[in-house]
């Protein structure tokens, strides 16, 4: 069987109205990590996963106590949330749950009945008003993070807020997620621009208002749903998705909670046939379907049933988080996110190959030329959702993430079931179910060539995509990039990032021994590619002369200060001038474990990073944690990050979040140099 045939197949074989469906079923919980809500959810799934065809469907329960450890993530705290009211002159003004995603997560309850508070203007509380006992309306920008804390201490009811303030894309009726730390004693609200200006309205002329907060006393646990398709082989393919979110939660996640049950019907009925040309059943791996708490979730999975030895390892996976959003509509493509550089995979090529053989919707006049409406993109790893705790030590999985970026709906409660288009949900469940068929299906000769020769593609391209002409144009400064950068994008630092594009690109070949390749067929693949980053460093090399007319000791002249350049910016090379860091955390890299761990300062200081630039600097903290190997100093780290993020990593930001993990104890520096 050919590998296009395989994703014809299996995109034929999805059921895009019964996928819709579950999509609008799981939109009906409120599915916060501990409540009630994502009990019922869960259950809904495990009762599809068992008519989908999977075996063992079980709805795990781990402790939701807010004590409770998985390496650094902490179990949730139980919370379900009943009602909510802000009442001012007799009108309810918020409404929970009428008005979705009002009510931030872990909003403590009031007294029985509506509460008479006080309202108060943020920018008063800020000049000296006593806010204990109040409503706190924020009359100005403001992070609920940076009041949550000083209105707590001070005895405040609640605070009502616009997180979405200025976007100019937002709904009038669009209001955005908020969560307050478990336990906290405050509650909080998120309001549209209207509802502020009444609420402020109240504060200015003290109109008689109320709070009402209702939360379920009742405790729930953490919720992981798992079933699987057995194999002939001990090792097992996951596939996964997030449960959780507030009502309607959509696209984020009940996209992917749907979209894994329609592959799991596709790949139960297909489990004894699709049998190609020289195809046996032996060594196929068996599947395993997990539908849990983003990050907790898999984190209590991994912690307590694979190692516990409950479960077997997985050694491949793909994730599945915002799988069908309307394109159109919320603003963003298809996106294949690959795991970190640090962990050689072939996913991300068979992945990217699967998403090109997707039957067409239109053709170019002639014909001869696909000319779909839609597309997908290829990012470098991010770790904003489940997979990265797969690709992380200690499971240290290959791992690849299929969603969609940017979303207008995303995080808000306009993430709602018309948003998802069927289609869309089909063509992303279509590349995540072909994936793993052709896994399985690895002694099939021809499926296993397709796989090869999609890796060894790939790998050529990710060497000459360091080529001059085929870099990104270099990213301009922005408010938290200031100062000098290690830039992997700069003419500069060329020869840098095809060596670590050139490591990447061979390790990928390499992993396909997991994939049924014999390793003749691996020696010459990996040849190959080095032979073409050899080519393309002479191309680099030559790139960097003068143009053609200087003077030959001109052209030596710039060499000299290039390579001057490559040691003031810093070597990706280990061995380097400098100490290796030594990692000290335990488990997954966890950004809020971090922040528990950090100083004041520290914490305060990452905060406002994250706040200036949400996707970058996370992604940039998340790659510095994965380059500290015990072997790459402080500067290798920085030059790693910034290689395999593919971002420009500014030196102050690398230094800053390094000595953050110091001083959290989260990295060491052996006083002998060694590990």
């Amino acid at each position: 069987m050919r590998l296009a045939d395989l994703v014809t197949a299996v995109h034929a074989e999805f059921d895009q109205e019964q996928a819709l469906a579950d999509v609008i079923a799981v939109c009906q919980h409120d599915r916060y990590q501990a409540s009630a809500g994502i009990a019922a959810a869960a259950a809904y799934v495990a009762e599809r996963a068992r008519a989908a065809g999977l075996a063992e469907v079980t709805v795990l329960s781990f402790p939701a106590d807010g004590a409770r450890r998985w390496w650094s993530y902490r179990a949730p705290l139980p919370w379900t949330p009943v009602r909510a009211r802000l009442v001012v002159a007799g009108d309810a003004v918020v409404r929970y749950p009428e008005q979705a995603y009002t009510l931030a997560a872990y909003s403590a309850p009031t007294l029985p009945g509506e509460r008479a508070v006080p309202v108060l203007r943020w920018s008063a509380v800020r000049r000296g008003a006593d806010p204990c006992g109040a409503l706190v309306v924020a009359d100005e920008p403001v992070a609920l993070g940076a009041v949550t804390g000083p209105l707590t201490a001070a005895g405040a009811v609640a605070v009502a807020l616009d997180p979405l303030g200025g976007r100019p894309d937002r709904r009038p009726d669009q209001v955005g997620r908020l969560e307050l730390p478990a336990g906290c004693e405050l509650s909080a609200f998120s309001v549209t621009q209207a509802q502020i200006a009444r609420l402020l309205a109240a504060a200015d002329t003290g109109a008689p208002t109320s709070v009402e907060v209702c939360v379920d006393p009742a405790g729930f646990g953490v919720p992981v749903v798992t079933g699987w398709l057995p194999g002939t082989s001990d090792e097992e393919f996951l596939l996964t998705a997030h449960l959780c979110h507030p009502k309607p939660g959509a696209n984020d996640n009940a996209s992917g909670v749907a979209a894994l049950l329609g592959i799991a019907r596709v790949l139960a009925a297909h489990q004894g046939n699709w049998a190609g040309r020289g195809a046996t059943a032996a060594g196929r791996p068996g599947v395993r379907f997990l539908w849990g708490p983003e990050f907790v979730g898999i984190a209590a999975y991994l912690h307590d049933e694979v190692l516990g030895g409950r479960a077997a390892r997985p050694t491949l996976a793909v994730n599945v988080d915002m799988a069908g959003q309307n394109v159109q509509r919320c603003g963003g493509p298809l996106v294949i996110e690959r795991g970190p550089d640090d962990l050689p995979s072939f996913l991300p090529a068979l992945a990217e190959r699967c998403a090109g053989l997707l039957p067409v919707a239109a053709r170019s006049y002639s014909g001869a030329v696909p000319c779909d409406p839609w597309t997908w993109r290829a990012t470098p790893f991010a770790g904003g959702s489940d997979h990265a705790l797969l690709a992380d030590s200690p499971t240290r999985c290959q791992a690849v993430a299929l969603g969609h970026w940017p979303d207008r709906a995303n995080h808000s409660s306009a993430d709602t079931a018309d948003l998802v288009d069927p289609a869309e949900l089909r063509r992303t469940a279509a590349v995540a179910c072909a994936v793993a068929a052709a896994v399985r299906r690895r002694a099939d000769p021809e499926l296993a060539a397709d796989v090869g020769e999609a890796t060894l593609s790939w790998a050529a391209d990710h060497v000459l995509a360091t080529l001059p002409g085929r870099r990104p144009a270099r990213r301009p400064f922005g408010p938290s990039h200031d100062g000098p950068e290690l830039d992997p994008h700069a003419d500069v630092n060329a020869a840098l990032w095809l060596r670590h594009r050139g490591e990447v690109a061979v390790g990928a070949v390499e992993a396909l021994s997991a994939a049924g390749l014999d390793s003749a067929w691996l020696d010459a693949a990996i040849a190959s590619v080095r032979s073409i980053a050899a080519v393309a460093a002479a191309r680099i090399a030559d790139g960097q002369q003068e143009p053609p007319g200087c003077e030959p000791e001109h052209a030596s002249t710039r060499r000299r200060q290039a390579c001057a350049s490559h040691r003031d910016r810093g070597s990706a090379d280990r061995g380097s001038a400098g100490r290796p860091l030594v990692r000290c955390w335990d488990g997954p890299a966890n950004l809020r474990a971090l922040a528990e761990a950090a100083t004041p300062q520290d914490r305060h200081w990452l905060d406002d990073k994250l706040s200036q630039d949400r996707g970058g600097n996370y992604t940039r903290a998340v790659a510095l944690l994965h380059g500290v190997d015990g072997e790459r100093s402080e500067r290798d780290v920085a030059w790693w990050a910034a290689l395999s993020s593919e971002l420009p990593m500014p030196i102050a930001f690398a230094e800053g979040f390094l000595g953050m993990l110091g001083r959290a104890g989260w990295v060491r520096v052996p006083a002998d140099g060694g590990h």
